[in-house]
């Protein structure tokens, strides 16, 4: 039988490279994708460290990996054959079609959704993986590593989509993880004005490297802004979310934090008239963040530049040597 590589979580701290049986017989409307790069993201090293997250719980071994780039290396008989060879982004969640919130559009709030690592789902941190041509997305001539950030940066495009930034937009982005410094990038493309800001010197760099306006958030408590893309998930972050936000404007929750942590000031909200959106995932969002990141290509490279082979990341899940860097991208 054949068999292929993958990285499989049995329990928190467990983390193994196994031998997987490889996929085959892709349906009619599918793809098989060779994986060539996983973004490394907090809510694996969540399931890592905590083997849940809220209502998911790890109970049985999973593949980890959902921000995924590759090559098609097979196409099933309804599917373009001129598709064999392409760099993809794919997308990792496969909604149900037909329930309430899926008929509207919203299908990232589809109760029955697929989602790739959420548990029972495997992932895709694998060699090969059969993925639904429709949710496999060309990625024209970026590299499969910078197809992957197509994933997280899905997140600051439906962010910036659900607010609606405009030009005339000030934009503060709390949190200069792989999160908020591509929901910069987002922000900047719909010609917004953005300050990111961060206390982790390393992230800051980073930042700094992307050529954003990176800065502390001592130094900018005092100013205002027409929207806080919250993206650290932390208490601090809420607070000077409330203190920078103007009047009648927008803040963005997109940082996921615990909930004592995350306490909004209703009265403050109230008086000021400010409009506060929960960010979940994101919906009909890849094309446009291929396309962004073909255009700030030249900024990935902070954002790419720690990469490992999938049989280091045992070792580097158990050293915690992931947390130096913005982020971990597995090539494989």
């Amino acid at each position: 039988m054949n068999i292929l590589k993958a990285a499989v979580l049995h329990h928190p701290h467990d983390l193994r490279i196994d031998d997987r049986p490889v996929p085959t017989n892709p349906g009619p409307r599918d793809v098989v994708v060779a994986i060539r790069a996983v973004g490394l993201c907090g809510s694996e090293v969540h399931y890592y460290e905590e083997g849940r997250i809220g209502e998911h719980v790890l109970n049985a071994p999973m593949v980890i990996g959902h921000e995924l780039g590759g090559v098609i290396a097979e196409v099933g008989s309804e599917v373009d054959p001129g598709r064999v060879g392409e760099v993809v982004a794919l997308e990792p969640g496969i909604p149900c079609g037909q329930c309430l919130y899926c008929k509207r559009g919203d299908y990232n709030f589809c109760p029955d959704i697929r989602f790739f690592a959420t548990p029972p789902i495997d992932g895709a941190l694998q060699e090969r993986v059969i993925h639904p041509d429709r949710w496999t997305f060309p990625a024209y001539d970026l590299t499969p590593a910078q197809a992957a950030l197509a994933e997280p940066l899905s997140v600051g495009v439906y962010a910036a989509r659900t607010v609606n930034i405009a030009a005339d937009d000030t934009v503060l982005v709390i949190g200069a993880g792989a999160v908020g410094l591509l929901t910069a990038l987002a922000c900047i493309s719909r010609n917004a004005t953005v300050t990111v800001a961060e206390i982790n010197e390393s992230r800051i760099s980073a930042g700094q490297k992307m050529e954003l306006n990176v800065t502390t958030p001592a130094l900018v408590k005092n100013d205002t802004f027409s929207v806080v893309m919250e993206c650290s998930g932390s208490a601090e972050g809420i607070q000077l979310a409330h203190k920078c936000v103007s009047p009648h404007g927008h803040i963005a929750l997109i940082g996921l934090g615990s909930e004592t942590a995350m306490q909004l000031d209703g009265l403050r909200l109230s008086q000021a008239g400010i409009t506060v959106h929960g960010i979940f995932r994101y919906a009909h969002t890849f094309p446009e963040a291929i396309d962004i990141l073909r255009k700030y290509r030249a900024r990935l490279k902070p954002l790419l530049e720690f990469t490992i082979p999938m049989q280091a990341l045992p070792e580097l899940m158990q050293s915690h040597e992931y947390l130096a860097h913005v982020k971990t991208m597995v090539v494989l």
